[in-house]
């Protein structure tokens, strides 16, 4: 067993020996409550129980396409186009940027139409 610093609900702390042999006994005194050998600092401590906390994995955000990605996948031809916005539909397309999956499925399908990019070009960016 180990002794821990509880506060509110909380370890705070745990000694990993008899706080009274490590810590100034101001600070040894907080050591009061015995805990299991697998409690760690920021578990729970509630009614006398060990409360792990749960762990929550964060959703990744959507990937969001831009013009540079956009870019990246064209061929020599489509970039000087892209880069000189030569077509009414690049300049659309580039305005509506940043987009999702969906959004940029949907610029990419006007551009094809336009024939400012293949459809080739499109299946690239989106990969």
């Amino acid at each position: 067993m180990k002794y821990a610093w509880i506060e509110n609900d909380k370890i705070r702390d745990v000694a990993h020996s008899n706080p009274a042999e490590i810590y100034h006994p101001d600070v040894a005194a907080y050591y009061t409550t015995q805990v299991p050998d697998n409690a760690v600092n920021g578990d729970g401590w509630v009614n006398g129980a060990l409360v792990k906390p749960v762990v929550v994995e964060p959703t990744p955000a959507p990937r969001q396409w831009t013009a540079e990605n956009f870019r990246a996948g064209m061929t020599l031809s489509e970039k000087t186009k892209w880069d000189s916005n030569t077509a009414p539909e690049i300049v659309t397309v580039k305005a509506e940027l940043p987009q999702e999956l969906a959004g940029a499925t949907e610029l990419l399908d006007f551009l094809v139409a336009a024939n400012v990019i293949s459809q080739t070009t499109a299946d690239k960016i989106l990969a």
